[in-house]
């Protein structure tokens, strides 16, 4: 089963390469229904593009009362993104971290909504419907659903107002990927792409009339990779395969669409990669962060263009649990196996009223194969002895203060008494234990590849493998009767009813790896030894980890939603006025049942003798999963939007937005809350809200032309997390005891201080597009956001010590912490995208068009936080290409990606003063760079 739609998928693309051709001919031959070739690209009119996300009734971009912009597939293929974070990063107003994690499982956000991880404020749509219906997910990314191919018509993408009354979690933006479908002319296409990173992808769609009243489309892609970044192996492979009938009647009043969708891929994940930046001696604080400048980092043993902690060595490891013991691949890396099928249609009836309904079911299975990179980078001498002092000493020393004499750790590393080993053991310093009874006197590190000594000069590390396996469904029905009336204009009054199931069975396990920091990088076993260098007692690892089984959970979680919408399209004065006002409610009940693993077990096989050579100190601590933890619960939300235009003129129209939105408890949050005690302040449960809203206001204009274009809009944001509790002591009260005139903290009464820390945030977006008539070709065209976001609401009181000049406590004080005014984490100021292009063909004669993209992100945050303050340097990419029409039908294309190699950091954790790297001389710390420079060339065919 896991490769069936692997072979179904190429045979698919065969036939379509192979008929499409012969479909052609035949049709030319026979003069019956010929296809139209295609025509010259030509300047399409921008103020008559037709938009279908958002809105009840065919709409204008120009005319829409709200934010929306849109890529066409031409577009698209120009851009050439690796993943659908980075398609998104051409939108205004969404900030995305490219494809640094590799094709899928990437981050964005929008307008300076919290990063808190993948799509939570931007579900993804496959025309009109939730491609899953729960866009936050733990190890199932939203994008793991999406890849844009050949079959993608158009991307869209509305930012507030509607899309928060016709969608669910519309709180940001949502985003619908719209697929091609079949015409009234046979047409069809195959793309063949190569990259310099040992990539080969194939695209093929076909699509056209199947019988009067019957059109169809269907296509797909296949895709091997080696990884933009160097595994060592395969690290992409896999694809999709998709396709529609629509059904529509003689008089046109009815339509029945049938689409089905098949993907199973598997893409690398790449994470964190070691650095080292100058010394600095104190840690960073909001006034004076640590500044991170790119021209002083340099990289920890790894490249940080190409360069990845995977490799051969390390790709298949073991892991323990309730399971037995199984072997992990890192070349599954994310890999979802999912099938879509959706049931959509609309029937017009007599005087104004339509029924349109859409149901969609999506089931499958998601894996999350990702091994994270830990801070701990050291030389192997520093590392081992490391191990020695805290895996060795530090356990084996507690077991004999507490006379565990079965201790594998004590048994094995060190003499143990033949008798009185307790009375020995009793109170003994942790330097006299060593001198008296310690066998073992470090810790040496053997390569598995080959069984070599890591030298004291290498470089080690932990990595840390988060490991999942995902079972999930979800069924979405949407169902909406439109009333069109005339009363002081024209009304399209839509009711709508929405319904959707969502199970989710994610089982999660992550483990603790020991490897060199190399181009390759190598695993290790750690085994203790005597002076001698000869093994003493059990290894420390088993296959390179010293946890195999640390911690995670095993959860259940069914989503059961309920939503009623209204939205009414009121056209007037002359259509030159338009309105959509609308409102939204809508429920979630909730059931989880979760358990975390957090049973330590000890796994050692029955026919081991512990603490022997022939044991291992790895499956002594396995965690396993413990009770389980259950919530039950109902959330619900209210939102309404109110959004207008006024048109002064074909090209030139002005709108404004009001709305207030709400987001119901995503997946990860019904996950975490499941696990989290009620919070209970002197015997009184204090209730904490878990729904998020975000009240926004904006204004713009628009002005279209062939020659000019420009959209502008300015935007307030106000975002209202769920609740957050701080709890503290009074110390004012009176029942606060006292013992020598000295207030006895713990008891006085508990204060509960329920707080948000919300994100406000007003910014503007500014689109442009200008096709000079001086210079006949040439195409100049981008976007600038700039934006100040900043955290509202953090405010909370903690009690601090008061201690005399010995350092005894003699009273305690109020401190007042305040949050507001940072900036959150990861969130750029200033957004930049220009894209230049020249089409040589009216200067020249040659079928040409070159372009570029400049690419611009200002400094981010590592984090929000009031320690270990840390700025991220701005970055810029540059990209380039050309497009060579070859003939009427076949195109060639030439894409660079990050032309000048441009180094920088999509994200990295806080650095800290006192990580030193190994040398000693520079701070050390993580962050996940840019890729490198990659070239692309592809080849399409299009009928």
């Amino acid at each position: 089963m896991n490769y069936s739609i692997t072979r179904y998928i190429s045979r698919s693309a065969a036939m379509a390469i192979c008929l499409a051709p012969a479909l052609v001919f035949a049709q030319q031959q026979a003069n019956t229904a010929a296809a139209q070739p295609p025509a010259e690209l030509a300047a399409a009119d921008p103020a008559a593009v037709v938009i279908v996300t958002g809105v009840t009734k065919t709409t204008t971009k120009k005319n829409a009362t709200f934010s929306v912009n849109t890529l066409g597939s031409e577009e698209i293929q120009r851009l050439a993104p690796m993943s659908t974070a980075e398609l998104l990063a051409n939108f205004p107003g969404i900030y995305s971290e490219g494809s640094s994690a590799g094709e899928a499982s990437n981050n964005i956000t929008v307008r300076g909504l919290p990063v808190t991880g993948g799509y939570r404020y931007a579900p993804q749509l496959v025309d009109g419907l939730p491609a899953y219906e729960e866009p936050e997910a733990p190890f199932m990314n939203n994008d793991v659903f999406v890849r844009d191919d050949l079959m993608t018509e158009s991307v869209e993408v509305v930012k507030g107002g509607p899309g928060g009354i016709l969608y669910s979690n519309g709180l940001g933006a949502t985003v619908n990927h719209v697929t091609r479908t079949g015409g009234d002319h046979l047409a069809g296409g195959y793309k063949i792409e190569y990259a310099d990173y040992g990539f080969l992808r194939q695209d093929a769609f076909i699509s056209g009339p199947l019988g009067r009243n019957l059109t169809g489309a269907v296509g797909g892609f296949y895709r091997r990779s080696d990884g933009v970044r160097d595994t060592g192996y395969t690290a992409d492979r896999g694809g999709q395969v998709r396709g529609n009938l629509i059904y529509t009647s003689d008089d046109r009043t009815a339509t029945a669409r049938l689409d089905a969708l098949m993907i199973n891929d598997r893409t690398a994940f790449f994470q964190n990669l070691p650095i080292s930046v100058p010394r600095f001696s104190n840690p960073g604080t909001p006034s004076s962060p640590t500044v991170i400048n790119q021209d002083t980092i340099q990289p920890l043993g790894i490249d940080f263009a190409h360069g990845t902690t995977a490799s051969p060595y390390n790709r298949r490891f073991s892991m323990i649990g309730e399971y037995g013991t199984r072997t992990i691949d890192q070349a599954d890396g994310i890999h979802p196996d999912f099938k879509m099928f959706t049931l959509s249609g609309s029937k017009e009836l007599a005087d104004g009223w339509k029924l349109s309904a859409g149901l969609r079911h999506t089931t499958g299975s998601n894996g999350f194969n990702a091994v994270f990179t830990g801070n701990d980078t050291a030389t192997a001498s520093n590392f081992l002895n490391a191990r020695y002092q805290n895996d060795v000493i530090s356990p084996a020393h507690g077991a004999a203060l507490g006379c565990n004499l079965n201790n594998a750790k004590l048994i094995g590393y060190f003499n143990v008494p033949a008798s009185n080993a307790c009375a020995a053991f009793a109170n003994i310093s942790r330097d006299d234990f060593i001198k008296k009874y310690a066998k073992a006197t470090g810790v040496a590190g053997r390569y598995l590849n080959d069984g070599s000594a890591v030298p004291a000069t290498a470089t080690l590390n932990f990595q840390v493998p988060f490991v999942a396996d995902v079972d999930a469904s979800s069924t979405s029905l949407d169902l909406k009767t439109q009333k069109s009336f005339q009363l002081k204009g024209s009304h399209d009054l839509t009711f709508g009813v929405y319904k959707s199931r969502y199970d989710y069975a994610p089982n999660f396990q992550a483990a603790l790896l020991v490897t060199d920091v190399a181009a390759q990088s190598r695993p290790m076993d750690l085994i203790a030894v005597d002076a001698q260098g000869r093994q003493v007692g059990p290894s420390l690892t088993s296959g390179s980890a010293i946890l195999p089984g640390w911690f995670g959970f095993v959860s259940q979680i069914h989503g059961d939603g309920n939503a009623a919408y209204l939205l009414d399209h009121w056209e007037t004065m002359g259509n030159k006025l338009k309105m959509d006002v609308g409102v939204r409610w809508q429920d979630l009940k909730a059931g989880v049942t979760r358990r975390d693993r957090n049973v330590s077990t000890d796994l050692t096989p029955s026919g081991v003798v512990a603490g022997s050579t022939q044991d291992t100190t790895a499956d002594n601590e396995i965690s396993l999963p413990g009770d389980p933890h259950t919530l039950n619960k109902t959330f619900h939300g209210l939102g309404w939007s109110l959004g207008a235009n006024y048109s002064f003129s074909k090209a030139f129209a002005v709108y404004g937005l009001a709305s207030n939105s709400f987001r119901l408890p995503s997946l990860q949050d019904l996950n975490d809350l499941s696990t989290a005690s009620a919070t209970v302040v002197n015997g009184k449960t204090v209730d904490i809200n878990a729904v998020e809203h975000i009240r926004q206001y904006e204004m713009g204009l628009r002005y279209l032309t062939r020659g000019f274009g420009a959209s502008v809009a300015t935007f307030y944001n106000n975002f209202s997390p769920r609740s957050s509790v701080n709890i503290y002591r009074d110390i004012t009260s009176a029942t606060c005891a006292t013992q020598g005139g000295v207030t006895q903290i713990n008891s006085c009464p508990e204060v509960a201080q329920l707080y948000k820390r919300g994100v406000r945030n007003i910014g503007a977006e500014v689109e442009l597009s200008w096709r000079p008539a001086a210079v006949d070709g040439l195409e100049l065209k981008g976007n600038v956001v700039l934006q100040n976001p900043k955290v509202t609401g953090a405010n909370y009181t903690v009690t601090q010590e008061d201690k005399n000049a010995q350092g005894v406590i003699s009273g305690y004080h109020y401190v007042q912490i305040s949050e507001d005014g940072r900036r959150p984490r990861r969130l750029p100021k200033v957004m930049v995208n220009l894209m230049p292009s020249l089409d040589l063909k009216p200067l020249t004669d040659v079928p040409v068009s070159v372009y570029a993209q400049y690419q611009y992100y200002g400094s981010r945050f590592s984090e929000a936080t009031d320690s270990n303050v840390t700025l991220y340097p701005a970055y810029h990419i540059i990209n380039a290409g050309a497009q060579y029409q070859v003939s009427e039908r076949l195109s060639a294309h030439l894409h660079v990606s990050n032309l000048t190699n441009q180094l920088s950091f999509t994200e990295g954790d806080p650095l800290f003063n006192d990580l030193l790297s190994p040398d000693g001389t520079r701070n050390r710390g993580v962050a996940r760079p840019l890729f490198g420079r990659t070239v692309r060339f592809s080849l399409t065919y299009m009928f």
